[in-house]
């Protein structure tokens, strides 16, 4: 099922097998509180994550960072401003993401299927993944996050 940007899952499983992915990752944050949200998809499934995924063909980071913003979250950003990039290698999947802070509107969060709940932290706690805390810690988010 190809639609001009999109890749049929059984092609992206073998090009994301032999190759790294662009990703974005999203630190978004309201009143000084950061969203996190529970995956319900590999890589990370039941882990407490940012939201943001692939960068479609074409697109650039920032437009891809608000694309995944609204399919994730259906929030509206006041500022985005980029503040690194990592790699994130799980097995059988190697991903090269640019991270950004997202500040909001507001904190109504409207989900889409990749997460099972969410929730608004103002601290870093022992279940978020080892990534979000390294990308919380540069991005200088809290104070407590580091890598």
């Amino acid at each position: 099922m190809e639609h001009g940007w999109w890749i049929e899952e059984g092609l992206f499983n073998e090009i994301r097998r032999v190759m790294p992915i662009a990703a974005v990752d999203l630190l978004v944050v309201y009143e000084g509180r950061l969203l996190l949200m529970l995956r319900k998809n590999e890589p990370v499934k039941d882990v407490w994550f940012t939201p943001g995924g692939r960068v479609r063909f074409g697109e650039t980071l920032e437009q891809a960072c608000l694309r995944k913003l609204g399919e994730e979250t259906g929030l509206e950003a006041l500022g985005v401003e980029r503040k690194g990039v990592m790699g994130h290698l799980y097995p059988g999947a190697h991903y090269v993401t640019t991270f950004f802070r997202v500040d909001v509107v507001d904190d109504r969060v409207v989900m889409n299927e990749e997460h099972r709940d969410y929730r608004w932290v103002s601290e870093v706690s022992e279940d978020v993944h080892p990534y979000v805390r390294c990308m919380i810690g540069e991005a200088g988010i809290f104070k407590d996050a580091r890598c």
